[in-house]
């Protein structure tokens, strides 16, 4: 399967989505400015991903020692035999007792998610994928179903702004509020796979990062040590504040967070720019849409009829059609103050028709109103 071309005309959900569909076994080569990152898959699951020039802090030595699982001793030992035998630093550390096989899976595993999640934050770039046979050996941990990690990536796109909201600082510490027992907290390196807590009872998680905030550890202490990565493990810091266990406190110069996974959209307009946006976008959509279907009558045509020219003219009318759906969601927000709870409450509300929220798709967009906007992206189809 010969697939290449740039991420505005198919997207890295499309991408994932078509490789995991048709359980294919290669290599996927993404590009964008200086970063290049690549993904390997066995039946179409991932089991690898790599930064290129990755910056010396995701190196799975640096993520090591961050967890505090290895000293600095051990990995500069490490890495002179590795610099002599050309081993990879996981077997060493292994072999040589310094952390155990599960513990460099985990970590592994780790770097490889993390690698994946900020994919779904890149806005342009060039893809390439390669069938060629990949060696199972290369990961130490189970292979990622390229289904999960779409629906993570969606899942981090929708709550990554939110989370921000309360600990934007890497170096705030906290005070603790009230007790939260830790007593019988399992192993970090058994996962803490026991829930999110979304009932509002503290799970694993929230125990563990509640026990490592009571002893002084800043935010990005917690991120590294925790190893549950930079979404989940402030995704539970946050919910220790709302339940009123803990309190951050800024220390220095404030150290704003990375951006994560793409921030969810939030816009301002009066009633007035939004309607003199939504009557531009009107007459763009329209002079747009009588170029397209004078050079492409036929546009109706499935994907799999014709791929590459539905591809790029689909999606030159869908940045267009989300133009139009976002400002009609800004005027609905300005009549009712906020922001509706579904689509289909624009066509209620006059402001588009039936037919706009699924152009040029077979399927509808995908909307969901959030704490700090909505998001709104093109479908899976």
């Amino acid at each position: 399967m010969a697939l290449s071309g740039t991420l505005k005309d198919f997207g890295i959900a499309d991408i994932l989505q078509l490789i995991g569909h048709q359980t294919k076994t290669g290599r996927l080569t993404l590009k964008t400015g200086a970063g290049e990152v690549e993904v390997f898959f066995i039946d179409g699951n991932v089991v690898f991903a790599s930064e290129k020039a990755r910056d010396s802090r995701d190196l799975l030595g640096s993520l090591l020692l961050r967890a505090e699982l290895v000293s600095k001793e051990r990995l500069a030992d490490a890495l002179t035999i590795q610099q002599r035998t050309l081993k990879r630093l996981g077997d060493i550390l292994v072999e040589n007792a310094f952390v155990t096989h599960a513990q460099v899976a985990q970590m592994m595993r780790l770097q490889t998610t993390e690698t994946l999640y900020k994919l779904f934050s890149w806005k342009s770039g060039s893809y390439e994928f390669s069938q060629e046979p990949v060696d199972a050996t290369k990961s130490a941990f189970d292979p990622i179903r390229s289904e999960s990690v779409l629906l993570e990536g969606f899942r981090r796109m929708d709550e990554w702004p939110a989370l921000k909201r309360n600990v934007p600082w890497t170096d705030a510490t906290f005070e603790t509020l009230k007790e939260l027992d830790t007593a019988g907290l399992q192993s970090i390196d058994d996962g803490l796979d026991d829930g999110h807590g979304e009932d509002g009872q503290p799970a694993g998680r929230h125990k563990l990062v509640y026990k490592l905030a009571t002893l002084g550890k800043d935010v990005q202490q917690i991120l590294d040590i925790s190893r549950l990565g930079e979404f989940e493990a402030l995704k539970a810091l946050n919910q220790l504040i709302q339940w009123e266990y803990l309190k951050a406190i800024p220390a220095g110069p404030v150290k704003v967070l990375g951006e994560g996974i793409r921030k969810g959209r939030r816009k301002t307009l009066s009633w007035a720019g939004a309607l003199v946006r939504l009557a531009l976008t009107l007459a763009f959509f329209g002079a747009t849409l009588l170029l397209v279907r004078s050079v492409a009558p036929g546009l109706g045509t499935s994907r799999a009829e014709s791929p590459a020219r539905r591809g790029a003219i689909a999606r030159l009318i869908a940045r267009d059609q989300l133009a139009r759906l976002e400002s009609a969601l800004e005027v609905y927000r300005t009549e009712h103050g906020e922001y509706p709870p579904a689509l289909r409450a624009l066509v209620e509300g006059e402001l588009v028709s039936e037919h706009d929220l699924r152009y040029p798709w077979k399927e509808p967009y995908y909307y969901r109103r959030t704490a700090q906007g909505f998001v709104l992206l093109p479908p899976l189809d």
